[in-house]
C-alpha cells in the first residue's frame, strides 16, 4: 500500500463513519503522511484477534509504517500466530497521548524476518534506534490490509 492508498483509507472510514466518529476523527485528523509518521515514532501497537473459543485475544507487538503499510510483528508459538491461523481479521491500535490511530483489517502474513532482508533493512532505517527487531529476532512479519482506518 502506497501512502495515497492509506490517504484513501482514511478518507473513506470517515465518509463511512457513524455522527460520532466523524465528529471525533475530522477534528485533529492526520493525514497519510501523518499517520506513517505518528506509527513509526511509537512502534508498538496492540493487535487484536479472536481465538479458537471465540474469546478476543490482544497482544503487544512491535509495528511501523513501510510507504503506507502497517507492519507488525508476530513471535514464533504466540497465541497471536495461532489465532491468525484460524481467522486473519485483526483490529491495530496505535496510542500516544497526543495521538490515536486504529484500524481494521486483514492481517497477512509475511514470513520469517530472516527471510525477508529487504523489508527488515526498511523497517531498521525507519526505527528511531536504529532496529526494528532485536537481533536474531526468527518472529514473524505480518502486514494489514486495512478496511477502517481512524486517526486523530
Amino acid at each position: 500500500m502506497a501512502l495515497a492508498e492509506l490517504q484513501r483509507a482514511l478518507d473513506a472510514s470517515l465518509a463511512g463513519a457513524s455522527p460520532l466518529s466523524k465528529r471525533l476523527f475530522s477534528k485533529g485528523g492526520m493525514d497519510a503522511s501523518e499517520v506513517q509518521r505518528f506509527v513509526n515514532r511509537v512502534m508498538g501497537a496492540t493487535v487484536a484477534t479472536v481465538g479458537p473459543d471465540g474469546r478476543p485475544h490482544a497482544a503487544l507487538v512491535l509495528a511501523a509504517c513501510d510507504d503506507g503499510t502497517l507492519i507488525f510483528t508476530a513471535s514464533p508459538g504466540s497465541a497471536l500466530l495461532r489465532n491468525l491461523g484460524l481467522s486473519p481479521a485483526v483490529a491495530l491500535t496505535v496510542t500516544a497521548p497526543e495521538h490515536d490511530v486504529t484500524v481494521r483489517g486483514t492481517a497477512d502474513r509475511l514470513g520469517q524476518a530472516g527471510e525477508l532482508d529487504e523489508l527488515v533493512e526498511r523497517l531498521h532505517a525507519l526505527a528511531k534506534r536504529g532496529r526494528f527487531t532485536p537481533p536474531g529476532w526468527i518472529g514473524e512479519l505480518c502486514s494489514v490490509q486495512i478496511e477502517k482506518i481512524f486517526a486523530s
